[in-house]
């Protein structure tokens, strides 16, 4: 569904809402990745096409989607959006142990949440940065 709304934000000039897309999307592939949430045996099944094809690329899609949104963001001034697309990022290189570019991710993160007054994401943001090393 989520992609399908991606290709009508495009035709429909929704940049915004596409960015938002592209973080959604984003984040739940870096959730597939870090293998959060539980999964019933049930759930499983009922998914198990979807799992197949989609658990081994997980890590690069969430990438692709993520740099979208960062990118997307950045034309229209979405600041907030560009700053948990970052911050997810981030987390996305810790857990891949690439910890060079998630410094980088999360320092960005909380540039942007900084100058845009976001305190929750804020510390978030400044969680994970500590949480590197």
């Amino acid at each position: 569904m989520l992609e399908d709304e991606l290709s009508a934000s495009l035709e429909n000039e929704r940049r915004s809402f596409y960015a938002m897309v592209e973080h959604i999307l984003g984040n739940f592939y870096l959730q597939v990745v870090q293998g959060e949430g539980e999964l019933s045996m049930s759930t499983m099944l009922k998914n198990i096409v979807f799992l197949i094809k989609n658990v081994p690329l997980a890590s690069r899609k969430a990438e692709s989607h993520l740099n979208k949104a960062i990118e997307t963001a950045k034309e229209i001034g979405a600041r907030g959006v560009m700053g948990v697309a970052y911050l997810d990022l981030g987390s996305l290189h810790k857990t891949k142990k690439r910890t060079k570019q998630a410094h980088e991710c999360i320092s960005e993160a909380i540039t942007i949440f900084e100058e845009i007054g976001s305190d929750g994401y804020l510390k978030k943001a400044k969680e994970a940065l500590s949480s590197l090393g």
